[in-house]
């Protein structure tokens, strides 16, 4: 999850960021120079049903088919952390510590649990409209020397059936491969990344991608997108090679389905160097873009105002680009701006905030007492007012581009156990992110919803800029409250 947007926080900090918070007014006066505009999917789009798509309004089911420590803390803090015993930092570790058939049982129950229909219901009566399901490759192919365990396919083609009743849209994300794309634990495995170095692993790739796109083509009325690769590290390989992949990749997608969006993600490229991922000759075609304000040092370090306005400063040149170019979708962003997050960092490791990661050697909170209490603690019950105002104020800040100005956005994560700052349901239930008119309209039971097609069609009519209308009716009652 770690972004582009930290490497160029030097330019940023030169920048005045101490002025008084602009609110949703003057932040629009501040954007006014980009120039406005309706999803730009038609760029190149072919397809008249992806061109009919309304802006993407979306959330991660992330940490179901592909294990994150900080979104169920409680899988992981099963090992005991007083051994000497080298602990699970992802799923291959989790996988191997507890070996085949414990993993299997234990994964199981959470693949079966940890998302339900009700959950999908609950979002689209939130406005959600599209779905983004991550998954490791190993639900398509494993060797005898990994220790995962496959038997997801069942449950995401169950998942996407739900989807088809309440309405959603669908992305399938192979959000892990095999050696690691990245090293992150986001990956699967938190190691040294190997991926492009062996073309076992890019065959490997390329075959979990034909996979995953024949239960795309199966459930063709349900997924509308299919992410080539989560986060491939421009660090560890050249830009050349990863877009070499996105080729291969691409190809074999194409051979199957023309009527898909294929998202490439960024590789942790500024977006003025974007262009140098995009092969021109492709078709229906979306750039992964994914926005945090918390993976830094000094971004840490920073108050609240400063979070708000750095919104317009990193997201200029990525409405230029989808203005430009491909459409832009921000694959992954939260509410957070603190590290505080149980494993955010990574199981086993501490955070900036207080001080405690292995290479910050004092805290970086900006205040002068640092400590993941109160408004930074795992509770939300213990937000101050003002905090949740804060929170409010900085996701509208977000909303106001990537819903208005962009093809649209997924956010991290549906939900989690005890991570406040990254729940979509429960922000929208404590009321720091705003509901949107439904748009997901079950495809077998149209008739019958004749009341929420009403909705429908007024929210695909005023398009982008009925953004402002839920926030400012949103807004009056969050402080009436």
């Amino acid at each position: 999850m770690r972004t582009f947007w930290t490497t160029c926080l030097l330019a940023l900090k030169a920048a005045s960021i101490a002025q008084a918070s602009p609110g949703l007014f003057s932040l629009e006066s501040e954007l006014s120079d980009i120039s406005d505009s309706t999803s730009n999917t038609e760029n190149n789009v072919s397809s008249s049903r992806l061109s009919e798509l309304e802006t993407i309004r979306g959330v991660n089911i992330g940490g179901v088919f592909l294990i994150e420590p900080f979104i169920k803390p409680s899988l992981f803090d099963q090992f005991n952390t007083s051994t000497t015993q080298e602990l699970p930092v992802d799923e291959w570790s989790f996988s191997a510590a507890l070996g085949k058939n414990e993993t299997r049982r234990q994964l199981e129950e959470h693949w079966d649990t940890f998302v339900t229909k009700d959950h999908l219901e609950l979002l689209a009566s939130y406005g959600i409209n599209w779905i983004r399901i991550p998954i490791g490759y190993w639900a398509f192919n494993i060797t005898d020397d990994e220790p995962f365990v496959d038997g997801q396919v069942p449950y995401i083609e169950r998942l996407l059936g739900w989807a088809r009743e309440v309405g959603l849209k669908a992305e399938l994300d192979l959000h892990g491969a095999p050696g690691s794309q990245n090293g992150y634990d986001n990956s699967g495995h938190r190691v040294t990344p190997e991926w492009l170095y062996s073309r076992a692993n890019v065959d490997r790739t390329l075959d979990a991608l034909k996979k995953m796109t024949e239960i795309a083509v199966k459930w063709d009325d349900v997924v509308y997108g299919i992410q080539i690769l989560n986060e491939p590290s421009r660090w560890k390989w050249p830009v050349s090679d990863i877009l070499g992949f996105y080729n291969e990749a691409y190809d074999i997608i194409r051979g199957m389905t023309k009527d898909v969006y294929v998202m490439i993600h960024d590789t942790f490229l500024g977006p003025k160097e974007w262009h140098t991922l995009v092969n021109s000759n492709w078709t229906n075609t979306l750039m992964d873009t994914h926005i945090y304000q918390m993976f830094d040092n000094y971004l840490i370090t920073i108050n609240e105002t400063a979070h708000i306005d750095m919104v317009a400063d990193m997201t200029k040149d990525v409405v230029q680009f989808d203005k430009t170019n491909i459409g832009v979708v921000v694959g992954e962003f939260s509410a957070a701006t603190h590290d505080c997050t149980k494993y955010i960092n990574g199981f086993g490791t501490g955070n900036r905030w207080e001080g405690t990661l292995s290479y910050v050697d004092h805290p970086l909170c900006p205040f002068s007492h640092c400590t993941c209490t109160g408004d930074y603690s795992s509770d939300y019950r213990q937000f101050s007012n003002h905090y949740k105002h804060f929170l409010r104020r900085y996701i509208e800040a977000q909303l106001l581009v990537f819903d208005k100005k962009l093809a649209g956005w997924f956010y991290w994560n549906f939900k989690t156990e005890s991570a406040p700052e990254w729940d979509y349901m429960l922000g929208v239930e404590q009321g720091w992110i705003p509901k949107f008119p439904r748009t997901a309209i079950p495809r077998n039971n149209e008739d019958d919803n004749l009341e929420v097609s009403a909705v429908d069609l007024v929210s695909k009519a005023t398009a982008h800029t009925s953004i402002l209308i839920p926030f400012f009716i949103s807004a009056i009652s969050f402080f009436v409250v």
